[in-house]
């Protein structure tokens, strides 16, 4: 009898639960269906609880407590996802402040802080929900989430070698403090390490303290020198070997860092998961390319863009690089109208001054009598190889994942959701389609990270990291920039209070 009365009186407040937070009316929703197609769902509601797809009806869905979107005309896609960024540090920012003075140095630390405030936002202001750092930790994660609304973020723990590619002139005593996740090898100075740090960084233990500490990655620098150089160190396939065994037992990813054709071979024989870089560096095959034989990719190029697609490797273009790489030489260029979606007055005409164009000249260092036209000539058709790779494996069904590398280098000409923004345009040159260009950005990296449970579609179940455009992604590159609302964890978040207050 009590529980009957019990229930009696909790009944009304049942009925009377509110059933949606936010509801978004009479909208089209677009959704990839796999990497090349879209579906296309006109005039639906779709109703989200908490951070959570609800519901996607045909049906007036009524809640008067919700907050209502009215999405006549306009169009609801995924969140777009930027599956290689590097946080925390404004770009151009000089890394060694003892040349500067105490003036200097304030204002220094000033264009800092306005990067930490900013980066967030504009990412969510060109339509990037969730971010991946190939190379952080568990504390700069949650720096990047201190500073205000920002993505959701992920990392991979990044596995350099002693005196590899990023951990280049590191004495080894400082190596576990400065590299946490680096890797010991046979040939290392054992003798400067206590031997609880030495077993601290074997693949087996380090992969584990990766994943404890939040990682969803591996990532291994396959780089032995720039150009056609080989004279850093590269990590050994046993040790390869031994990191991908336990990445694979605790769920973690394998990604490679690889630009250059026979690095790409090297992480295709191991079966690396995801290729972290467009393939730019031909080596002597990009001879043949410069004298105009341009038809068709060469031999090697073309054998490792196959078995690419063949395995399904994860591709990221990163095209960004190069363009970033080239822009900044480029005079006049950070007076772009772009750039003030970004950048405060502040930063830009800081990197007008002589000391914000310290990198623009390192760039232009060390190229002989070639002229600044022919370096930036030089990086253009570096940028075209990696297009021409970039769309044989569109063409021939890879599986192409939105990455920039933002930035690449300490150059300006890369920033927090403008490169993500110039990335999908520059696909776009590339050749590939826009229904592509939508997988790429957001259900291809889901599956690429084994995040397709939560991200990648609008379905019902899904997390709410959403894009409502008054374009259609289907129909112009140029939708991308013509966000009506960005919806983060369920949020609703106008675009007009991401921009930028100048």
């Amino acid at each position: 009898m009590k529980t009957l009365m019990l229930t009696s009186l909790l009944l009304p407040f049942v009925l009377n639960a509110k059933e949606f937070d936010v509801i978004i009316k009479n909208v089209t929703v677009i959704s990839p269906l796999n990497p090349y197609q879209a579906s296309v769902a006109d005039k639906r509601w779709v109703g989200i609880q908490d951070d959570k797809i609800k519901t996607i009806s045909t049906k007036a869905l009524n809640d008067a407590d919700a907050n209502v979107i009215d999405g006549t005309g306009k169009f609801l896609i995924p969140g777009l996802m930027d599956a290689h960024v590097h946080l925390n540090r404004m770009p151009g920012l000089p890394f060694e402040l003892s040349k500067f003075n105490e003036k200097e140095i304030a204002e220094l630390e000033s264009l800092q802080q306005q990067y930490l405030q900013r980066q967030g936002k504009n990412y969510l202001y060109y339509g990037v929900t969730q971010v991946l750092e190939p190379g952080a930790s568990k504390e700069s994660m949650s720096l990047f989430q201190s500073n205000g609304v920002a993505p959701t973020s992920y990392f991979c723990g990044a596995v350099p070698i002693y005196q590899g590619y990023n951990a280049q002139g590191i004495n080894y005593e400082h190596l576990h403090e400065k590299r946490p996740y680096y890797a010991h090898q046979h040939g290392d100075p054992s003798h400067l390490h206590e031997k609880h740090i030495l077993e601290s960084h074997s693949p087996k233990q380090l992969v584990k303290r990766m994943a404890d500490d939040g990682a969803i990655c591996t990532k291994v620098y396959l780089e032995d020198g720039f150009g056609e150089r080989s004279d850093i160190p590269l990590i050994a396939s046993k040790t390869l070997e031994e990191l991908i065994s336990a990445s694979e037992q605790h769920g973690l990813k394998m990604m490679a860092h690889a630009n250059a054709t026979d690095m790409q071979r090297f992480g295709l024989n191991h079966q690396v998961d995801v290729m972290a870089h467009g393939n730019w560096n031909w080596l002597d095959e990009s001879k043949e390319s410069r004298k105009g034989v341009i038809d068709e990719l060469p031999a090697k190029v073309k054998a490792v863009a196959d078995d690419i697609i063949r395995s399904g490797v994860a591709y990221q273009p990163t095209l960004n690089v190069m363009r970033a790489l080239t822009d900044v030489m480029r005079e006049g260029h950070i007076t772009k109208p772009e750039y003030k979606t970004v950048l405060s007055k502040a930063q830009i005409a800081w990197y007008q001054t002589e000391a914000g164009q310290w990198f623009a000249r390192e760039m232009k260092t060390g190229w002989g009598n070639m002229s600044d036209a022919q370096k930036i000539a030089r990086f253009e058709f570096n940028q075209q190889l990696g297009k021409r790779v970039l769309n044989y494996i569109y063409q021939n069904g890879g599986l192409i994942s939105l990455a920039t590398d933002t930035p690449p280098a300490p150059t300006y000409a890369s920033q927090p959701g403008l490169a993500t923004y110039w990335e999908l345009k520059d696909m776009h040159d590339a050749g590939m389609s826009l229904a592509s260009i939508l997988a790429a950005a957001t259900l291809n990296n889901a599956k690429a990270f084994s995040l397709d449970k939560q991200y990648g579609t609008v379905e019902t179940g899904k997390v709410a990291n959403l894009l409502l455009l008054n374009v259609s992604p289907l129909q112009s590159i140029e939708a991308y920039n013509h966000i009506d609302t960005v919806i983060l964890n369920g949020v609703p978040i106008e675009r007009s209070k991401l921009a930028l207050k100048r």
